[in-house]
């Protein structure tokens, strides 16, 4: 197959299995596109994923834009976004169609389907953890300094996971969402470029701990002088040592570098306006919901979880969509489904508001792919922008710096996110008032097999069937049986 070809299918393949949010993809798409594709280089995955990593938008999307830029140009970037995000979208505007029509046993069988498919992303999670700290003896700091971020990231962030997993219900002491470990992240490695035996580090590790007490679900800092007086200083500490990193800089931004930035956010526009246009012809007043859309993908910073706050805020109070619309079927059928947060709920209140104001199954569609392109175009515009400035500069110290720890970082990251994902199958047990243990037993099972089946280098596709069939096998029986 053509280059081309390959990174559709590939970005499709990925967006099909993308359980567990935009940070468990990442190495699902350092497996497909550059282990086994050989699209990109472990590089320009990781330039990807810091740009992804720094803008508002669905991060899976964003990454999938990087790549089909990579291998194919305005056109490849266009392609891969999209292949990323339609399977989830796509679904979810199916699902929201037929539950109307068979009720919960369908929602049900899904939900079966997910143990499978999250134990094989866990697999994965295990093995791009493993690699994280394979590779870092040969960067900078080593495996010593990888695994103590990967540790650090995962107590600040991944608290409430734990006490999730054995029913603690005390206030984790930290508990910060994923933005948050990005702010303070990017922050210390801005400050110290990467040395961290500098004086640098003490300040900045000083405000960072500041900052994540203040933040953090138990709020021990919950003074707002000294909080807002944190920020400032984290401020102003950064713009210093931008000044400082940039100053000596003999590398400028020329006008080529600004004609690529807007050429590419005209282009966005042009891929917004042409998917846009169905619902503007068919409702007129679609153009609120095109600009809310819009505007909640450029507030969506900190992951699915903190875009549906956005979009409560939108679209739930502003009365566009109900509340037992929102919760009862958009957000139900998307946390069931793969693909990005931002796609499939954006694309699902469209179809539901689309159906209200018609009457008609054609303007749901219409006003889905309006949802469908607001995600896309506004995540990518901005992705498009930060990318071009991060390769521009990324020779700098403090980029490097960055390149290096972004693995280590979305390792720990990952460790939240499985904990998270077996706790959501868990609830699932729970629900269907299964033994205790059925999903675990179910999910090593399947892990066990799917490490087997990587050893003998058995296809992907393989691998995720098998995690199918055997999710859905055992969970039916296990209805049987209690």
């Amino acid at each position: 197959m053509s280059k081309f070809s390959t990174m559709v299918l590939t970005m499709l393949k990925v967006g099909c299995i993308g359980f567990g949010g935009g940070s468990a993809l990442i190495p699902v798409l350092q497996r497909e596109a550059v282990q086994e594709k050989e699209l990109i280089s472990e590089e320009e995955l990781n330039s990807g994923v810091v740009a992804a990593s720094i803008t508002p938008g669905a991060l899976p999307v964003e990454i999938a834009a990087g790549i089909g830029k990579s291998t194919n140009g305005i056109f490849g970037m266009f392609a891969g976004a999209s292949a990323m995000a339609l399977p989830g979208a796509f679904l979810t505007v199916l699902l929201l169609l037929f539950t109307s029509l068979v009720g919960s046993k369908l929602t049900a069988q899904i939900n079966y389907a997910s143990i499978g498919i999250t134990a094989y992303i866990i697999v994965i999670l295990l093995h791009y953890l493993l690699q994280t700290l394979r590779e870092a003896k040969n960067n900078r700091g080593g495996m010593i300094q990888a695994a103590i971020v990967i540790l650090a990231v995962w107590m600040f962030n991944g608290e409430q996971k734990v006490f999730g997993l054995f029913g603690i219900k005390d206030t984790p002491i930290f508990g910060v969402s994923t933005i948050e470990i990005f702010i303070v992240a990017f922050f210390v490695i801005i400050c110290t470029a990467g040395n961290f035996k500098s004086v640098w580090f003490a300040v900045s590790a000083a405000l960072s701990i500041l900052f994540l007490l203040a933040q953090g679900k138990s709020h021990i800092i919950h003074s707002p002088l000294i909080t807002h007086l944190t920020i400032v200083a984290m401020v102003i500490l950064v713009l210093i040592r931008l000044y400082m990193n940039f100053r000596n800089q003999t590398k400028s931004f020329d006008g080529t570098q600004i004609k690529k930035i807007t050429l590419e956010i005209l282009m966005w526009i042009a891929f917004l306006i042409v998917l846009c246009l169905p619902a503007l012809f068919i409702i007129p007043r679609s153009f609120y919901f095109i600009a809310d859309g819009l505007l909640s993908a450029l507030m969506s910073f900190g992951g699915g979880d903190a875009y549906l706050s956005v979009a409560q805020g939108l679209f739930v109070d502003t009365g566009m969509i109900a509340s037992e619309d929102f919760y009862g079927s958009v957000v139900t059928i998307a946390n069931i489904l793969p693909g990005s947060i931002l796609c499939k709920v954006l694309s699902g209140i469209g179809y539901v508001w689309g159906l209200q104001k018609t009457g008609t199954v054609i303007g749901g569609i219409a006003v889905a792919l309006a949802g469908f392109a607001s995600a896309t175009a506004a995540s990518c515009a901005v992705f498009g922008v930060i990318k071009i400035i991060y390769d521009y500069w990324k020779k700098m110290d403090m980029f490097q710096a960055m390149s290096h720890l972004i693995r280590p970082i979305v390792s720990g990251l990952l460790i939240s996110v499985g904990i998270s994902l077996f706790n959501t199958n868990c609830k699932i047990e729970d629900n269907a008032g299964w033994g205790w243990g059925s999903v675990a037993f179910v999910m090593i099972v399947v892990g066990v097999l799917v490490y087997i089946m990587q050893k003998k280098n058995i296809h992907m596709i393989w691998q995720v069937l098998a995690s199918l069939g055997i999710s859905l096998l055992a969970c039916n029986v296990y209805n049987l049986v209690y």
